[in-house]
């Protein structure tokens, strides 16, 4: 009997009707077949500063990265220059450039929620925005020639000059004028800015007009809003962002037809997202890899990572060990840049490489558990002989017993307690014959199995295979 061991995250409000964890892996169905995949590991790109990676981007075959208080420029090689200081040495900052652009003003403009810095890639320095109409930025976009920016605690938001981030005008801000509002954040997409209120979201365009630069969509206002400004990002040809309305907060959702928002976490997310003292701290980031676009939410003060995947419409949990504990992906933000995606470290500096190949973060190996679905008898008690994980073997290095090692455990109360763990061995590289299969489970009527691994290897897992008492091999 096959178990419906694939899937996403579903730990609800009660085992009994939603126990299914998924961490570390993310669901994959192909043309000839279904399977969980271990999630991609890191190597490291840059270990040379430290403190908090605040934010980044990619610009001019470059990559820049906010550590700490510092704006460090990357080349390919991995090599970083100190190109300038900011005021500020934690909490997100947001990043936007001014496009390809030959002579001057090559601009990358950046702000951190208490001013603005211009970032002049022909001189290579780095400079606070001296317009005295520069106010508290929070998020800054590029959009149809202009840096875009909304100011901190007020429904305003402003451009500057064309192509010119140094130079702001006093009468060139914007107000949320739909439903008076406080901004929260901006995302351009498609030429258009999405303006976040705390309630309420309204989009602009460039009507071209002289003295109205920018003017709202008609039909483009929506009574959602945005609880956490790092939370917006585009995403699969749209936004995506941590919901508020007048009725309450903590819902994931995407702009569908007619600008209007479609909630995309499931129930069971919605409810671990409410038990969560803090949300609005959230921040985000997406990227595609190996055919799959991710959208990665983490929680900083509630400690936990959630991820939606476009092409499945699945959700799945990353944890990462820190301090040795696993709680959040050590991830702060991403930037693609060089072919590679690059992602920097929440504490200690570090920028990465995403490597699919590899099953540790940070030198610390990935923790991947997966629990399945409640699976119940209605006819009565059943005994499993024998419980199979139908997966790819022999990728363990034989030096090394821990690295073929994966746990079972199993629950036959409603996933309230489990069983102490067992471990089996995935196989020694190349022994791909190799089968990993737990006997004599025992009797019960209710079953939930618990899949645990620690392996720094690439983990692929196609199924559960259970061998009732009393049935054939022939009959798995």
């Amino acid at each position: 009997m096959r178990i419906p061991f694939l899937g996403g995250a579903y730990e609800g409000r009660s085992p009994n009707v939603s126990p299914q964890q998924c961490m570390n892996f993310f669901y994959e169905k192909g043309k000839d077949g279904e399977s969980l995949v271990s999630t991609a590991g890191d190597t490291t790109f840059n270990s040379d500063n430290s403190g908090e990676v605040r934010g980044g981007i990619a610009y001019n075959d470059l990559a820049y990265f906010v550590i700490g208080n510092t704006l460090y420029e990357f080349n390919s090689a991995g090599t970083d220059t100190n190109r300038g200081n900011l005021v500020t040495s934690n909490g997100p900052v947001s990043m936007a450039h001014n496009g390809v652009r030959t002579g001057a003003n090559q601009q990358i403009m950046i702000v951190d929620g208490t001013t603005g810095y211009i970032y002049d890639n022909t001189t290579s320095t780095l400079t606070e925005i001296a317009d005295t109409d520069m106010t508290a930025g929070v998020t800054v976009q590029f959009v149809d020639g202009y840096f875009a920016f909304n100011q901190k605690n007020t429904d305003r938001w402003w451009i500057t000059s064309s192509f010119d981030g140094t130079a702001i005008a006093a009468a060139d801000f914007f107000t949320a004028e739909g439903d008076p509002d406080i901004l929260q954040c901006l995302v351009a997409d498609q030429r258009q800015v999405f303006t976040f209120g705390k309630l309420t979201t309204q989009v602009y365009y460039n009507s071209g007009d002289a003295d109205t630069t920018f003017e709202v969509f008609q039909g483009g206002h929506t009574q959602t809003g945005c609880v956490a400004p790092f939370s917006a990002v585009r995403f699969d040809n749209s936004v995506i962002w941590l919901s508020e309305n007048e009725r309450g907060d903590g819902q994931v959702v995407r702009l569908g037809d007619g600008y209007q928002p479609v909630v995309v976490s499931t129930q069971e997310v919605n409810y671990q997202i409410s038990t969560y003292s803090k949300i609005d701290d959230a921040i985000a980031y997406s990227y595609q890899h190996e055919g799959h676009e991710f959208y990665v939410l983490t929680f900083p003060t509630a400690n936990k990572t959630w991820v939606y995947d476009a092409l499945t419409q699945e959700w799945h949990q990353r944890g990462h060990t820190i301090n040795g504990e696993v709680g959040r992906e050590r991830y702060n933000c991403h930037v693609f840049a060089f072919g590679e995606h690059l992602m920097g470290d929440m504490a200690n500096g570090k920028i990465y490489k995403l490597d699919p190949e590899t099953g540790t973060a940070n030198g610390a190996r990935i923790p991947r558990i997966r629990v399945s679905p409640s699976v119940t008898d209605e006819e009565g008690r059943r005994r499993i002989s024998e419980l199979q994980l139908d997966m790819q073997e022999g990728t363990g290095d034989p030096n090394s017993s821990t690295d073929t090692q994966i746990w079972l455990s199993y629950s036959k109360d409603g996933g309230h307690t489990y069983s102490d763990e067992r471990d089996k061995s995935i196989g020694d590289a190349g022994e791909y014959d190799h089968r990993v299969i737990w006997r004599q489970l025992g009797v019960a009527r209710n079953w939930i199995f618990r899949i645990r691994t620690w392996s720094p290897n690439k983990v692929f897992i196609q199924g559960l295979i259970a061998r009732m008492y009393g049935e054939s091999d022939g009959t798995r």
